[in-house]
């Protein structure tokens, strides 16, 4: 593991220390994590700017939907930005977008929110939450991602 490697989870744990703590995280983590996440990129060369348009795309696919979902749902239009889903989490995704090619994205994705999900049913078993921490979830997912990769050489989403 390199250094920018070692700084990008260091930034991971402190989503997820905040989005636990807050609720919220800092505006400035999710432009440190794209920072990084090009950097990284940038020296492999793997990904391209197409590829992070594809995933942004997805993004706003998703958001769409979720806008055309909780409005029918409600009889009206509604913007489910911080009632249904955090702005905090939608910047957390675009910071990400570097990271993967679009099958992985799409993968890491699903996965993600699925682990999201069962992480919130185990923890709120054992303590009343309101609210997922959705960005923290993600983090550590993408921690337990990075260091596969990094220590066994594998990725869990390829």
């Amino acid at each position: 593991m390199d250094l920018l490697s070692a700084a990008l989870i260091i930034t991971l744990i402190l989503v997820i220390y905040q989005d636990l703590k807050k609720r919220a995280i800092h505006i400035s983590l999710p432009f440190i994590i794209f920072a990084l996440a090009i950097w990284i990129n940038t020296r492999i060369q793997v990904l391209e700017l197409k590829d992070i348009a594809l995933n942004v795309m997805f993004i706003l696919v998703n958001i769409i939907g979720l806008v055309i979902y909780t409005s029918i749902k409600s009889k009206k239009i509604v913007n489910p930005i911080n009632s249904s889903i955090g702005i905090g989490d939608i910047f957390f995704f675009i910071a990400i977008t570097p990271l993967f090619k679009l099958k992985s994205f799409i993968l890491f994705f699903i996965i993600g929110l699925v682990f999201s999900l069962i992480i919130y049913l185990v923890h709120s078993a054992f303590k009343k939450i309101e609210t997922i921490p959705l960005a923290g979830y993600l983090s550590l997912f993408l921690i337990i991602n990075l260091l596969a990769k990094y220590t066994v050489n594998t990725s869990l989403l390829s």
